[in-house]
């Protein structure tokens, strides 16, 4: 999606809109869709009720594959079916692009796809070219269908012999906790304590696990991955990379995650290996977060900056953008031109996975000094008892909530200290903005606001000290 500055303006009836600016749009309208459906009561509980901002920021969450709840008592408590269902809808338009579900409809029709809205499927999937658009892009709906319905018929055999759920229920937690994995959006409809009573069942956090992974890959490296047989040397290179960094921080976040609350708990290799693949951008948990170390917090913030991999489900900077930027360390230290698995890698893709990685810290930082600014002075009180010392999933709240909680929502993971429903007006609504431009990336968000000038002076160049 960070193509999109690459571009033309498409020119349409004297107006002229990019493809990033018409996905923006298209993402607002399902959001503000959402927004009015969960809003109105016949999606709550009997004696439920929910403000307007909530369900603003509840479908924001939603259609940007978050999963942070503004709500205490918690989707399955607010939620009936036909609210759960709107979240289910609103979570798979938000995974799949919901611009690409409108172009999905011109092609099932067979109506002729004009430049506009090839450019829109091939900004929203990332694609190199035009070639076999068409063809590519029913791939794309088949993994992600095909995924979830394997996903769901295991689930669904897990709730119903394991767990003694009826046929109705099984079906539907089953199907919503399939969409929601494979989508990276870590709702989930048992609580409101995640995946906290699972913990125990392997099988289950396994195939959880695995849904994220693939979801978080892209669409583009499944199918790669697929056509060369699971031959990784004629894998593309871009495959290799999002391959190779994805086991990468895999394998480190568990390691830091396991050494950092070795001493601080009863966790396992198996429960660190689940949080560092939920942790990067899926947002379920099987701890209580509050109770974590503030080192293990901080490694946690770090894996959601780095987020999914392009073209995938989730957010964050993205695999491929660390790497760039890990290649042209190593370059600069052995003073060679940046190259992986003996390609490579031009200036231009280094200048802008850097700028990706500036503008996503950017974004971060303001929100947490926003953050910070309204919950300095307000004064929630539940049962008479302020806020900041009232106890339900966190034990208190600091300077290390408000960052993890920001960079959740940037990275568009959910995982949450317990801070989220308390919150005041102004921080909700700096989350909600942060998730948006989360999901869209951080320089597809700048080329919204871009200018194009041409450059005719130029000044005369001196030199100063750095570092």
């Amino acid at each position: 999606m960070e193509e999109a500055s690459k571009l033309k303006p498409i020119k349409k009836k004297g107006l002229q809109a990019s493809p990033i600016t018409i996905i923006a749009i298209s993402f607002l309208l399902l959001i503000l869709l959402g927004t009015l459906l969960l809003y109105m009561p016949f999606t709550h509980n009997e004696g439920m009720s929910i403000s307007f901002l909530d369900a603003l920021f509840t479908s924001t969450s939603a259609t940007c594959v978050t999963g942070l709840v503004p709500i205490a008592e918690g989707v399955a408590a607010t939620f009936n079916l036909a609210g759960r269902i709107i979240l289910a809808i609103l979570i798979q338009l938000g995974g799949l692009g919901a611009t690409t579900i409108a172009v999905f409809i011109f092609v099932i029709t067979s109506r002729k796809l004009s430049f506009s809205r090839l450019s829109l499927i091939k900004e929203t999937w990332n694609l190199s070219s035009f070639n076999k658009l068409k063809l590519v892009f029913v791939k794309i709906l088949l993994i992600a269908f095909v995924s979830e319905l394997i996903g769901a018929v295991c689930f669904f055999l897990i709730f119903y012999f394991k767990y003694g759920y009826e046929l109705l229920p099984s079906i539907g937690y089953a199907t919503f906790h399939s969409i929601s994995a494979f989508n990276n959006a870590g709702f989930d409809i048992f609580g409101t304590t995640s995946l906290i009573n699972f913990r125990s069942d392997y099988l289950f956090i396994f195939l959880t696990s695995l849904l994220i992974i693939v979801g978080g890959l892209g669409y583009i490296v499944i199918m790669n991955v697929i056509e060369n047989k699971f031959r990784f040397r004629k894998f593309s290179l871009h495959s290799k990379v999002v391959l190779t960094y994805t086991l990468f921080f895999i394998v480190v976040g568990t390691l830091f995650i396991f050494v950092d609350e070795i001493g601080n708990g009863t966790i396992n290799l198996f429960d660190s290996y689940f949080m560092s693949v939920s942790t990067r951008t899926a947002g379920f948990t099987i701890y209580d977060l509050s109770k974590f170390r503030n080192v293990t917090i901080f490694v946690m913030v770090i894996l959601m900056f780095v987020g999914a991999s392009p073209g995938g489900t989730g957010g964050g900077v993205k695999t491929t953008t660390i790497a760039l930027f890990f290649l042209y360390i190593k370059s600069l230290i052995n003073n060679k031109k940046p190259h992986a698995f003996k390609r490579s890698i031009s200036s231009s893709l280094i200048r802008r996975a850097l700028l990706i990685i500036l503008l996503g810290l950017t974004f971060f930082i303001i929100g947490v000094t926003l953050i910070s600014l309204f919950e300095q002075n307000f004064n929630f009180i539940k049962d008479g008892i302020k806020y900041k010392d009232y106890v339900e999933g966190a034990s208190s709240f600091t300077s290390i909530d408000y960052i993890f909680e920001t960079m959740s929502a940037f990275g568009t993971t959910g995982l949450s200290t317990g801070y989220t429903p308390y919150f005041s007006i102004g921080s909700k609504i700096v989350l909600t903005i942060l998730m948006f431009v989360g999901r869209l990336g951080p320089l597809s968000i700048s080329t919204l606001f871009k200018v194009n000038v041409v450059e005719t002076d130029h000044f005369p160049e001196e030199n100063m000290p750095i570092g």
